[in-house]
């Protein structure tokens, strides 16, 4: 078969639609300016110590994540700026665009080049778990850039309008040299439709960048992060009515249900609704078990 060509990448904008309309074509889009050098600043710090603090857990570490490249995850628990992105305007709008009004919050992980990388990331599609012949965006991916994406610091390389390809060249990874390095400046957003190829550069000059992946899916995907065991109480307590129905703390038709309690009974409603967690499952008997909570307050 020959391959289909990629489309050349579209350049940063600070205008929306502009932004929307390069994320339909090509797959993928860049808005600069978007976050603020206060708010940056800020982000910066906090991940940075967040990531340091992970390394010093020496062996209960997340495994794989420590090294020259560094990778945080579930940090839905680990600051309020962090969950400030998912509600921004550019979400709303970007997500929204792909994956309809109701899109979840799949993850929210951090990344930090801390020095060289001598290998590229694979070329990968997000929406790789789902069959090549689904034609739809089911999740995207949006990059806050921390530090300036360039080229020499390892920047996103992406293959512009592979998302439109046919479900055959959806399967294996074109060929690397299809894939061009993105240039984000620092404050702005990359977005990226979840059937486009894209991999990570290699840092040669082994300056720092970091970042926040916000990653979002359709409200019937499966999440990375499974918010319902994972999630702090308290951050469902102090979350808005949109940030917990981003969580997943809303059903959608009949699904999201929890059993238990003063529960809402599966296929009772096809209606979208707020729910909470029980406070006791039902077993045998009309047995009631308490339902255990992860909360801030307990430490080992």
């Amino acid at each position: 078969m020959t391959m289909p060509e990629a489309l050349p990448l579209p350049p940063v904008t600070d205008d929306m639609e502009t932004a929307l309309a390069d994320l339909r074509r090509a797959g993928v889009c860049v808005l600069r300016d978007v976050l603020s050098e206060s708010a940056v600043a800020t982000l910066r710090d906090k991940l940075v110590r967040q990531a340091r603090a992970e390394q010093a857990l020496g062996e209960l570490a997340p495994k794989g994540m420590v090294g020259n490249k560094q990778f945080v995850p579930n940090m839905v628990n680990k600051g309020s700026e962090f969950l400030a992105l998912v509600e921004r305007s550019e979400t709303e709008a970007l997500a929204g665009s792909l994956l309809g009004r109701h899109f979840l919050l799949s993850s929210i992980n951090g990344h930090v080049f801390w020095d060289t990388t001598s290998q590229p990331q694979t070329l990968h599609r997000d929406q790789g778990q789902v069959p090549a012949a689904i034609q739809l965006p089911l999740v995207c991916n949006l990059l806050w850039a921390l530090d300036d994406f360039t080229p020499a610091a390892g920047s996103t390389r992406v293959v512009a309008g592979s998302h439109r390809w046919a479900p055959e060249h959806q399967i294996t990874p074109p060929d690397a040299g299809m894939a061009q390095p993105v240039s984000v400046p620092a404050g702005g957003l990359l977005a990226l439709d979840g059937r486009t190829w894209h991999g990570a550069g290699i840092n040669a000059n082994g300056s720092m960048r970091r970042s926040i992946a916000t990653f979002f899916c359709a409200p019937w995907v499966r999440p990375q992060e499974n918010a319902g065991v994972s999630c702090f109480q308290e951050v469902l307590e102090e979350a808005s009515p949109t940030l917990r129905a981003r969580l997943g703390m809303r059903t959608y038709g009949t699904m999201g249900t929890i059993g238990g309690t003063r529960s809402q009974v599966p296929g009772a409603t096809l209606s979208s609704d707020p729910f909470e967690f029980p406070e006791f499952i039902i077993g045998e008997a009309g047995s009631l078990h308490p339902l255990p909570r992860v909360s801030r307050r307990q430490k080992n």
